[in-house]
């Protein structure tokens, strides 16, 4: 509160323009960038990060409107990362698949 001011409002200019309101951040777009990276970089990659981390993907969600966009601003194609899940399931399925018949002994299955 100023003199000038008594209510202590000030003009559009004036004021910090560091964030919108609300609730303080509980991680920043630039942490949660670099933990995508490093999730990026283990073994499973980024498939089904809405289950193992729902907390990580939310706040992705939140700070950069979807999981896509977030995926982008970590530096990744996001359709290469869908490929490449999608690609690494089939593989999975398939090799269970395999297993499936090598234990039950029947090498002529239907399916």
């Amino acid at each position: 509160m100023t003199e000038n001011d008594p209510l202590g409002t000030k003009e559009p200019s004036e004021a910090p323009a560091l964030r919108q309101r609300g609730r303080p951040l509980e991680m920043s777009s630039a942490a949660l960038i670099e933990r995508i990276k490093a999730l990026a970089s283990r073994s499973p990659g980024l498939c089904r990060i809405h289950e193992a981390y729902p907390g990580l993907y939310a706040r992705a969600r939140r700070l950069f409107g979807s999981w896509a966009a977030a995926v982008r601003a970590a530096g990744f194609d996001y359709a290469e990362v869908i490929e490449r899940s999608r690609r690494r399931s089939l593989k999975t399925r398939r090799m269970r698949r395999q297993r499936r018949v090598a234990r039950s002994g029947n090498v002529f299955t239907v399916r």
